[in-house]
């Protein structure tokens, strides 16, 4: 059985939860079970000065190489095409990765509301939680604590932020409405299914 190995550089344990569960679920649409998926996390932790330093650094030392490697570094109110050259100016000749960007902008947890509907099918509710996510803010915590909002008024703690329920909402959400209302979030999975369907036919 042909396996997918998936490196990911990631900012954040919010972005690990998350976009695990969003690449096993468009592989999975593109006719790749998740058996066949092999996810190896090199970087977690650190915020987006860390996350660049450290990015730089694991281009110049990984030896081994896997069919895709996922970046992601929020774009914190930068242009997603600026922190996207910032990322792939790193990048080496030699190294043969089929690179995606994940580039939330601002946050990761603007993505993880982007479907109210999907946290309250997560979190067991009859009806939609009234979150009114706006059209885009650029504030620091606005994100962060609109989610852990809308997860205390669905009557959880969430003890790391909501991050420990990423993949339950990357599982339930509507990708294409949220693609019509993140732009950022539409690049990374055009992106993601492009590089998954060249995998498939070679």
């Amino acid at each position: 059985m042909v396996r997918f190995r998936v490196l990911y550089f990631l900012e954040d344990i919010a972005h690990e939860k998350f976009l695990r569960a969003l690449v096993t679920r468009v592989a999975g649409a593109q006719g790749i079970p998740s058996e066949q998926m092999v996810h190896e996390v090199r970087n977690a932790v650190g915020g987006k000065g860390k996350a660049l330093a450290e990015f730089s650094q694991f281009v110049r030392e990984e030896r081994t190489s896997g069919d895709i490697l996922v970046v992601a570094i929020d774009a914190n109110c930068r242009r997603y095409v600026e922190r996207r050259k910032e990322i792939l100016r790193y990048l080496q000749p030699e190294k043969a990765w089929q690179v995606v960007c994940a580039i939330p902008d601002p946050h990761i947890e603007r993505w993880y509301l982007g479907d109210p509907s999907a946290i309250s099918k997560v979190f067991g509710l009859e009806t939609p939680l009234g979150v009114s996510l706006p059209r885009y803010k650029c504030d620091r915590d606005w994100y962060k604590n609109a989610l852990r909002k809308a997860i205390e008024n669905a009557g959880f703690i969430p003890q790391l932020g909501g991050a420990e329920y990423g993949q339950e909402i990357a599982e339930a959400m509507d990708l294409y409405q949220v693609g019509k209302e993140d732009r950022a979030f539409k690049h990374f999975i055009d992106d993601l299914t492009q590089v998954l369907t060249r995998l498939k036919e070679r």
